[in-house]
C-alpha cells in the first residue's frame, strides 16, 4: 500500500510539470533600424501549475549538438495562470539553419524549432488565409519577420474605397478579422504600425 501511494505521489508530482511548455515560436527580429544583423526571438508559454525551477533556451547549428544559450536560474511558471516568456538571440549563425528548443531541466524539453537566418534581414510581410473565402466568416492574418503586437489600418474594396477600420492585436504572429458582412468581391487589407506597411489582397466568393 505504501509503495502504491509513493508511486501515485511521484506520478502526480510529475503531472504538474508534464507538457508545461506551450506555444513555442521562433521568428526573425527586423533590426535594420538599429543597423545590426538579424536576431531571433524565441517566445513560449509555461502553463499554469506547480512552479518550476528555471528554464533553459538551447541552441544548435547542426540539430545534434546543443548548448545552453540562456538559463533562468529562478522560479518559472505560476500556479493559477499561464505565463509568457521570450528571449532574443542577438548572434544567431548567419546563412544557415538555427535550431532552438526550450527545456525545464529534469522534466521536459520542447520539440525543436528551426529558422534560417540570412545576413540581410527580410522585410515583414503578411499572408491572408483562407483565400479565396468561400464559407468562412473570418480571415486569418499570419505575419512573418515581424514582432510587433498591434497594427491598425483598413479593408479597401476593389474600387480603392476604405470600408472598414482595423485595430488588430497580434497573438502568436496572427490576427483574426470578422468579414461576415462583406459581399462577394476583391478586397485589400492595409495595415501599418507607423514604421512597417502590410498589404495583401483576398477574395470573397460565397455564391
Amino acid at each position: 500500500m505504501r509503495l502504491f501511494f509513493t508511486y501515485a505521489l511521484v506520478l502526480l508530482s510529475f503531472s504538474f510539470l508534464a507538457q508545461r511548455i506551450q506555444n513555442v515560436n521562433v521568428s526573425l527580429v527586423n533590426s535594420q533600424n538599429q543597423g545590426t544583423q538579424s536576431q531571433v526571438l524565441v517566445r513560449f508559454a509555461i502553463t499554469a501549475g506547480q512552479p518550476c525551477n528555471g528554464y533553459e533556451i538551447l541552441h544548435s547549428t547542426d540539430s545534434l549538438n546543443y548548448f545552453t544559450l540562456y538559463s533562468l536560474p529562478g522560479t518559472c511558471g505560476n500556479t493559477t495562470t499561464d505565463q509568457s516568456y521570450n528571449y532574443t538571440d542577438g548572434s544567431p549563425a548567419l546563412d544557415k539553419i538555427n535550431y532552438y528548443k526550450v527545456s525545464i531541466p529534469g522534466f521536459e524539453v520542447s520539440p525543436v524549432y528551426r529558422i534560417y537566418v540570412t545576413q540581410q534581414t527580410p522585410k515583414p510581410n503578411v499572408l491572408v488565409y483562407p483565400n479565396p473565402v468561400f464559407v468562412q466568416d473570418h480571415i486569418h492574418l499570419r505575419y512573418f519577420n515581424y514582432v510587433g503586437t498591434k497594427l491598425e489600418g483598413f479593408i479597401y474594396n476593389q474600387n480603392g474605397k476604405p470600408i472598414r477600420n482595423l485595430y488588430l492585436d497580434i497573438n502568436q504572429n496572427e490576427s483574426d478579422v470578422n468579414i461576415s458582412e462583406l459581399a462577394d468581391g476583391l478586397y485589400v487589407v492595409w495595415l501599418t504600425d507607423g514604421n512597417w506597411l502590410f498589404r495583401s489582397k483576398f477574395i470573397v466568393k460565397r455564391t
